[in-house]
């Protein structure tokens, strides 16, 4: 196969700088979170709509695979490139306008999710998602996989925030969906979330934003059972309570976090929880969780109502990536959801792997809406231990399926799970995804071989 004449992308590009053949200096962009790597023949820097309308014009002429890239946190392979393809970063569209009166945000796919948070709060408002890797990933990486994140039990996940998108589709034409047309016809935004890349390339992102929420109270409950934590959730969702944030770690998962950064009360415990409760019902929220975690035999309760001493109990949530990333030499993260009834059994299962596995595997997740992530940990990186993950994770992904649940709560089909997709679709269900594929990228040159 002969290169391309990248020469002449870069001629088209506004800045022929931003176009690079050369990954001495970029080896991040062969791969994102996972394992997988590939080997792309050159790489783009988005910084404006003309780039990536070029560049996909380029690859169409050229018969050239696309992969379009946010900040490469992604845990499915979703922007792992393929062979000989082009990368194109959109990093750095970091187009950042707030209308406050609208309470509207209109953002570049580059945007952090966190400063986009943080600038939303100088005008008293706020974006409600937030994946555990806000500070790092970007809202283009969050379409693409309609991120979820701690708060979306009560406020919803991506998906539920966006209210318009512009896009460029494999041919290098624009579109326009949402608030940016305003007239009408289908409503393409909710197609393109969560889509993984594979159907257009976001340019551009306008959110809707709330007004600041008030805060309650935190609650970190530790058990001796996970049975018993897990039993605790299901109380709660049938009790009708919704707590602003509801949170599950298994004993290994709080061991893995409590030997990053201590934590009081959590050495020897099976499993942990950790709730936020509504400013407008706090007292009472939180006496009615507190109650349901003693009826289930919590063995440590404590309660914070001062913001920086609730934000150390947090940590213990979000340093749990970083403290498996420092244990493990090969991390596989699994992201499956099963029904708020079924989240017992699943946490069990998971249970029964680690006992039953050479592995270390771990589970924690947004408990509320049953999205349960599975770390699969190799301490060592011995190769005989990728055949035990990839074993573990059937089990799992089976056992998920069999219980009503889905393969994935946000991370995504990726290149990770595809081989899996006739789990949880029926043939005439992929067969109709394939054809609205199709639709849009006839060629398959767009972020191939994710999903299918």
């Amino acid at each position: 196969m002969t290169s391309p004449p990248f020469e002449r992308l870069a001629d088209r590009l506004p800045n022929p700088e931003n176009l690079v053949t050369d990954f001495s200096e970029f080896q991040q962009y062969l791969y994102d979170a996972t394992d997988e790597k590939g080997r792309p023949s050159a790489l783009v820097f988005a910084t404006c709509d003309a780039d990536v309308v070029e560049t996909a014009r380029f690859c169409q002429e050229h018969r050239v695979a696309l992969v379009p890239r946010g900040a490469g946190t992604g845990l499915s392979g979703g922007c792992v490139p393929s062979e000989g393809s082009v990368v194109l970063s959109t990093e750095r569209m970091k187009k950042l306008e707030i209308d406050v009166a609208r309470k509207v945000a209109r953002v570049g796919p580059g945007v952090i999710t966190k400063d986009l948070q943080d600038e939303a709060e100088k005008h008293g408002l706020t974006y409600p998602p937030d994946p555990a890797s806000y500070d790092e990933s970007t809202l283009g990486g969050n379409v693409a996989e309609n991120a979820g994140g701690l708060r979306c039990l009560r406020f919803g996940v991506t998906r539920d925030y966006v209210i318009g998108l512009k896009a460029v589709t494999m041919a290098g034409e624009t579109m326009e969906t949402g608030i940016y047309c305003e007239t009408g016809g289908f409503g393409f935004e909710g197609l393109f979330i969560g889509a993984e890349g594979t159907l257009v390339i976001i340019t551009e992102i306008a959110v809707r934003l709330t007004d600041i929420p008030g805060t309650g109270d935190t609650i970190l409950a530790a058990f001796d059972d996970p049975k018993d934590a897990a039993q605790t959730v299901s109380d709660i969702t049938k009790a009708g309570i919704t707590p602003t944030v509801m949170e599950y770690l298994d004993g290994d998962a709080a061991d893995c976090s409590n030997r990053y950064e201590k934590t009081e009360g959590l050495d020897d415990v099976a499993a942990i929880l950790l709730f936020e409760t509504p400013a407008e019902d706090r007292v009472g929220c939180s006496r009615t969780i507190e109650s349901f975690c003693r009826k289930n035999q919590c063995s440590y309760i404590r309660v914070e109502n001062d913001a920086k001493k609730a934000e150390h109990l947090w940590r213990v949530r979000r340093n749990l990536s970083k403290a498996v990333k420092e244990l493990a030499s090969v991390r596989i993260s699994e992201d499956v959801a099963v029904p708020n009834s079924k989240f017992p059994i699943l946490v069990e299962f998971v249970a029964y792997l680690n006992r039953s596995s050479p592995l270390r595997i771990n589970a924690f997740g947004h408990a509320g809406d049953g999205n349960l992530h599975v770390n699969f940990l190799s301490l060592t990186g011995d190769p005989d231990d990728s055949r035990l993950m990839e074993a573990g994770i059937e089990q799992l992904l089976r056992k998920t399926v069999e219980l009503g649940g889905t393969l994935s709560g946000e991370h995504g089909i990726g290149l990770a799970k595809r081989r899996f997709l006739g789990l949880e679709f029926d043939p005439a269900t992929i067969s109709y995804m394939k054809g609205v594929k199709a639709v849009f990228d006839p060629g398959g040159l767009l972020n191939p071989g994710k999903i299918f």
